[in-house]
C-alpha cells in the first residue's frame, strides 16, 4: 500500500501495550497503530459531519423563524446580475 511514512515517539508504556495487542491480534505494531490512526481520522469527519449538520439546523431555524430570507430563482438571477464583475 503507497503512502507516506511517519516516525513518531511513543512513551515506552504505550509502545508496549500496542505491541502486547499487536501479539494478541497476531499484526504487526505499524497495523494497529494504521487502524487507530484511521479511526482517528474517521472520528475526525464524523465531527465535520456533526458541525456541518448544527450549521444546517441553525440556518434552518432562522429560515423558520423568519430571520434568514428565502430567495427564489428570479430573485438570486436578479442579484447575480446585478454583482459587480
Amino acid at each position: 500500500m503507497p503512502g507516506t511514512k511517519l516516525t513518531v515517539t511513543l512513551p515506552d508504556d504505550v509502545r508496549r501495550r500496542a505491541e502486547a495487542r499487536a501479539t494478541r491480534e497476531g499484526t504487526t505494531l505499524e497495523a494497529v497503530v494504521r487502524e487507530r490512526l484511521e479511526e482517528f481520522a474517521d472520528e475526525l469527519d464524523l465531527a465535520d459531519e456533526e458541525e456541518d449538520i448544527r450549521a444546517s439546523d441553525e440556518v434552518a431555524a432562522r429560515i423558520a423563524s423568519g430571520e434568514e430570507p428565502v430567495l427564489d430563482w428570479s430573485e438570486v438571477k436578479a442579484r447575480l446580475d446585478a454583482a459587480p464583475r
